[in-house]
């Protein structure tokens, strides 16, 4: 039971890890969707979560962008293609 506790505590370290090293460079911010979206251990990650949880980019205005794409607050990495990566990307050429 002992090793489950730390592969559960890996798990969330790694995702916190994930989370906390978004930046809005354009490579590095494609390169980290893309392989999030096949990472298992990742792929459960809300979208909205991921690009406002270090406060680079504001609450309301990816919620009102994600609504405008198609997407919501609930629509996690795993549920993203190549158009909607597209479609984040504009969002952060509008700012």
């Amino acid at each position: 039971m002992n090793n489950f506790y730390k592969s559960v505590e890996e798990i969330k370290a790694k995702r916190m890890n994930f989370i906390k090293d978004f930046t809005l460079e354009k490579d590095i911010l494609i390169d980290n969707l893309v392989r999030s979206i096949s990472d298992p251990e990742l792929n459960s990650i809300r979208v909205h979560k991921y690009l406002t949880d270090t406060k680079l980019v504001g609450k309301v205005e990816t919620a009102r962008y994600l609504d405008k794409i198609g997407l919501d607050e609930k629509t996690i990495l795993k549920d993203l293609n190549e158009k909607n990566i597209k479609e984040l990307l504009k969002f952060f050429d509008l700012k």
